[in-house]
């Protein structure tokens, strides 16, 4: 039945150099030598008759034909690992790309909650800022993203489920907003420039300096950096809920009041599955569990 099938060396071969976009990195993955993968997809594409990869200088990049194969090829492996792993009952793995400042400010801290109702799946976190190509990346099994999730909605590979609308408010220590009120000093303000350059700009400067015409602002393009700003004292910040959380609820940081009550709405934090991996239990069981934290936590009436 499965005679002319090729073999399943030549097949993982070409399925983590499709995946890792390198002869190179597939080597290293699969622990053989470059020659050996070079030698394993040209017997491949001999077998089918088929060019899988347009060689370059320093990447492969996929042919047509080849982006079907890894697709099935990825599928096909992944289930196969998936069930031995069952068998096994070793844990299932997911990979999940996020924003370092998500991360580090939501996910992480939450993430002991997931792995309580889910001890079988190994969970990994990958915080990058740059956009990531999940479509053709299949070391990552999904992404939360921010921004506006209808740029997808022409992307019949890819699924976007909205968690939450994000806004924003002014922070800072309480001892800082104790100066503010008693001393009256020029406010230094933090906020974030945006790396991803589709994403609206948080351009406050025209409100704050109407009301504190000695404001001075300064800006960073990471969140991280404008959160620990104002954490160690240094002003005020203009910072979304997510970053702002885990520090409210340890007292480090207040949010502004009367004349210091500050909010922007911004764009909707949003779960992106591919098509590819959205089967599997543990992404069902990651999409049901984000759901259910951002109706809880946030009171949102998304559906699935």
């Amino acid at each position: 039945m499965f005679q002319k099938l090729p073999s399943l060396k030549s097949i993982r071969a070409f399925e983590a150099s499709a995946r890792l976009g390198s002869f190179k990195a597939a080597a290293v993955e699969l622990n053989v030598t470059l020659t050996a993968v070079s030698h394993q997809i040209r017997a491949l594409e001999d077998k089918l008759n088929i060019k899988l990869f347009e060689r370059r200088t320093r990447k492969v990049i996929l042919t047509p034909e080849g982006k079907i194969l890894a697709n099935t090829a990825y599928q096909s492996l992944h289930g196969l690992l998936t069930k031995i792993n069952a068998l096994k009952k070793s844990p299932n793995n997911l990979t999940v790309s996020t924003t370092n400042s998500f991360a580090a400010k939501w996910l992480v801290p939450n993430l002991n909650l997931f792995q309580s109702l889910n001890p079988g799946i190994n969970i990994q976190i990958q915080g990058e800022d740059e956009i990531v190509d999940i479509e053709n990346d299949r070391r990552i099994d999904v992404v939360i993203r921010y921004g506006d999730s209808s740029v997808l909605s022409h992307k019949s590979t890819l699924k976007s489920h909205a968690l939450f609308t994000e806004s924003f408010s002014l922070y800072a220590t309480p001892s800082y907003w104790q100066t503010c009120l008693e001393e009256k000093p020029p406010i230094q303000f933090f906020a974030t420039q945006w790396k991803n350059p589709t994403l609206a700009p948080l351009d406050f400067n025209e409100q704050l300096l109407s009301t504190f015409p000695r404001a001075k602002i300064q800006y960073f393009n990471d969140e991280n950096f404008t959160i620990q700003a104002a954490l160690s004292g240094q002003g005020i910040a203009l910072l979304g809920q997510v970053a702002a959380e885990h520090s409210l609820k340890n007292h480090w940081l207040m949010c502004g009041k009367e004349d210091y009550f500050f909010q922007i709405q911004g764009q909707d934090y949003y779960l992106v599955i591919p098509q590819r991996v959205a089967h599997l239990s543990s992404v069902n069981a990651f999409k049901k569990w984000m759901l259910e934290m951002a109706q809880l936590k946030y009171n949102t009436t998304f559906t699935p």
